[in-house]
């Protein structure tokens, strides 16, 4: 491969990437109406705002639906992250 098919090879990967970021985007934002929607409920059911086995429960799906090649702990550490912010955001 000459060097400019590389970078159009490198080019074209890039833009793949911008292509899901903007995907990786819409969707956190579409979890995050959904527990900003829980959340709303949750007084109502007579719900502490956070639940840590419900946190395992999400930690755990994630592990066993992860085919690589991000680690489990990876994930885990991503969605720590993810957590962390919907915690912290306000309705």
């Amino acid at each position: 491969m000459s060097e400019q098919d590389v970078l159009g090879s490198i080019e074209g990967l890039r833009s793949h990437i911008d292509d899901i970021d903007e995907q990786i985007v819409a969707l956190l934002n579409k979890r995050q109406v959904l527990a900003l929607a829980i959340r709303a409920l949750k007084p109502q059911a007579q719900l502490g705002l956070f639940d840590p086995k419900r946190e395992e429960q999400i930690y755990e799906r994630i592990g066993a639906c992860n085919e690589g090649p991000l680690y489990a702990d990876d994930l885990r550490s991503i969605y720590a992250v993810i957590l962390k912010v919907s915690k912290e955001m306000q309705g």
